[in-house]
Order: structure tokens, then C-alpha cells, then sequence
């Protein structure tokens, strides 16, 4: 029996919708900083998929995608997304065979494999959830605290790149560009993840780095990144 969508339509969903097209995003062309963050956050933390996810009337649109080529939408009710927008924290499933969510069709999870979801809501600054920052992966595994409060600061970094985007800023421009240091910080991030994901992480002294260790240098450069576009927005 279809499930109904309305047990996925949170209480200020009207509002929501309208907070959602100030972004003038759902259904534009790919653009290479938010393909850069999926991909830099699939990396670091290991997962197969990495999503940009915007939350629309009846379907969620991926603005940025990392290991699912071609894909662009799925319906509303088939997507875990739908579900992270619900909550102002992470939504966390770290073996859906063992514990399904039961407010999705579970088609399309089906579809992928899919075992493990984790999480976080992109919330605008009035506070409404229009999407999520999400990893996906084929296999059950645990996700810990230093994960779940990196997965945080990330998606408040594509919010932020949201909210950059929104108001008009160019940060990829010509020869005089007045904002080189965001996307150097996210190609340092980039770096830290593809060091990270490698395994060969090492420290001055030639010892294996671990991945807490990946998260808490990667935790400083997203905060340092974050601090830095909030100071253009400010201006």
C-alpha cells in the first residue's frame, strides 16, 4: 500500500516553500562549489554518495550529487531527505536493513543498496529546513559524534554558499577577484579529504593519522571557512 506524503509535510511547510524559492536554486545547472563539497564531504567521510538535497512541493532535487551519475530528482516520499527536514538535528540511519524507516517508500533505497543514511538540515537564517547535506552508503556502520557535528558545520557551509549565491556575490571571478579565500578553503578541505581517504595520513613524526584526527583539522577548516563568508555577508 503507497505511503501517504503527508506524514512528511512538516507544520510551516507553506512558509517553508516560500523560503526555499528565495534561492531561485531547484532545477538550475550544476555549479562547481557545491559539486566540490559533495564531493570533499563523501571523501571525508568515506561513503560511497554525497547529496546536496533541496526539499520541493512533491520531490527533492539534488543541486550537487557525488556517486550517483545522472540523477537529478526523486519523488518526495521516496527520499530520505524528506524525513531530515523534519528535524533541526542529524537524522541518523545507520542500518536501514535492521531499522527502516517507515515513513518512506523504500523503493528507491532498495534501488541503491542503501543501508546507511546520515544527515543534516540546510536551515536558513529564519530557520526554516529546505534541504540537506546528506552521505549515503551501501553498508550498515556506526556514525559517531565527531562525525555528526562535522556533517553540521558542512551543511552550515552550504548554506552559507546558499546564502552567497542568493544575494548576488561572485566568488569565482577575473583577475581582481575580492574573495579568493573561500574557494581556497574549500580546495584545502578537498585536499584534507582525499589525504584522508587515501589512508596515508601522516604526522611529523611518520605515524599513521586516524580519521578522529582528519575530522577534528577538517572541524577548523570548515569553522575558519564559515567565519570567513559570514564577514562577506556582514559587509
Amino acid at each position: 500500500m503507497p505511503l501517504s506524503q503527508a506524514s512528511l509535510i512538516p507544520g510551516n511547510e507553506e512558509d517553508r516553500l516560500l523560503a526555499l524559492s528565495r534561492y531561485q536554486i531547484v532545477g538550475t545547472a550544476p555549479e562547481s562549489l557545491f559539486d566540490e563539497m559533495t564531493t570533499l564531504t563523501a571523501k571525508l567521510f568515506g561513503a560511497r554518495i554525497a547529496l546536496i538535497s533541496l526539499v520541493a512541493d512533491d520531490s527533492v532535487w539534488f543541486k550537487a550529487n557525488f556517486g550517483l551519475p545522472g540523477a537529478t530528482s526523486v519523488k518526495r516520499v521516496e527520499s530520505l531527505c524528506s524525513v531530515a527536514i523534519l528535524h533541526n538535528e542529524a537524522t541518523v540511519f545507520e542500518d536501514l536493513r535492521q531499522r527502516p524507516c517507515a515513513l518512506i517508500e523504500p523503493q528507491v533505497m532498495q534501488a541503491l543498496h542503501m543501508n546507511f543514511y546520515a544527515a543534516q538540515p540546510l536551515q536558513t537564517p529564519d530557520g526554516f529546513n529546505i534541504g540537506a547535506l546528506c552521505v549515503i552508503d551501501h553498508g550498515a556502520r556506526a556514525f559517531s559524534a565527531d562525525e555528526q557535528q562535522l556533517l553540521k558545520q558542512l551543511a552550515a557551509t552550504v548554506m552559507l554558499l546558499l546564502e552567497l549565491r542568493r544575494v548576488g556575490v561572485t566568488l569565482l571571478a577575473a583577475v581582481g577577484q575580492p574573495y579568493p579565500t573561500i574557494p581556497a578553503l574549500i580546495h584545502s578541505l578537498t585536499l584534507l579529504a582525499e589525504i584522508g581517504s587515501s589512508g596515508t595520513a601522516i604526522d611529523v613524526n611518520g605515524s599513521p593519522v586516524d580519521s578522529p584526527a582528519i575530522y577534528k583539522e577538517a572541524g577548523h577548516l570548515t569553522e575558519l571557512l564559515n567565519h570567513t563568508i559570514m564577514a562577506i555577508l556582514a559587509d
